[in-house]
């Protein structure tokens, strides 16, 4: 059996801690807890950072788990949760809106459709549901890879070409993203992310004919659907 590699090691260690630790340590503990010096685990955190397995609040000391370890939580079998937890989310944003909705999740380099009701006025040329898309040139895309920098990252290897820092600013300054037939001609769209303990897991995504959704409803259907998920989500 080969020799573990140390520094993977202590950072997995540092993972398991914050797991243990309900997601969130200050760096002293995480130390301990890997039995590195501080400055050692200050290096190896920063790169947790930077591949977007940790986080770290502007405000406060704490080290909190981060987007990109959860989706692989995700991927491991947590879509059922997600399901479950969004699905209320859903009915009522669809049935207020009278407009197809959906639950989206970053998969890799794609977008994953987890779940969604399509209602018939819907101009989209086929059904979304359990399809997968690339990150770029959506809504839903710019609003995932705002909020959770691991998604950024698969964002900016798809995407070379464009410089996507003001734009991706910007989205997490409004808290939604919209787009008016960019993806699919005559489809306007409007994307707000989905937390859950406060870190972003998914996203919802509103869609329908550009007649009913120009940009001024957009907005103000986005501003909505922030409260309904206020409001339709379970205590945490």
């Amino acid at each position: 059996m080969s020799k573990p590699i140390q520094s993977v090691e202590r950072a997995m260690r540092m993972l398991e801690f914050l797991a243990r630790e309900q997601g969130a340590a200050p760096l002293g503990a995480i130390a301990r807890a890997a039995g590195v010096q501080s400055s050692t685990a200050h290096n190896i955190l920063a790169t947790l950072v930077a591949l977007g397995y940790v986080r770290r609040p502007a405000t406060g000391s704490e080290y909190r788990l981060g987007g990109r370890i959860l989706n692989l939580a995700r991927i491991a079998g947590d879509d059922d949760a997600l399901r479950r937890r969004f699905r209320p989310l859903i009915e009522e944003t669809a049935q207020r809106f009278n407009e197809s909705t959906y639950l989206i999740v970053p998969s890799g380099d794609e977008l994953y459709y987890l779940d969604g009701i399509e209602l018939p006025n819907n101009p989209a040329t086929y059904s979304r549901l359990s399809c997968r898309e690339p990150l770029s040139g959506s809504a839903i895309g710019l609003v995932l890879a705002a909020f959770m920098p691991g998604v950024a990252r698969s964002l900016a290897a798809t995407d070379e070409a464009a410089d996507l820092s003001e734009e991706l600013q910007a989205v997490r300054q409004r808290g939604f993203a919209i787009e008016q037939g960019q993806y699919q001609s005559g489809l306007n769209c409007v994307a707000i992310p989905l937390r859950v303990r406060g870190e972003p897991v998914a996203g919802l995504c509103l869609n329908g004919a550009k007649q009913r959704l120009p940009q001024d409803r957009l907005v103000r259907i986005a501003n909505a659907m922030a409260d309904i998920a206020v409001s339709s989500l379970p205590a945490e």
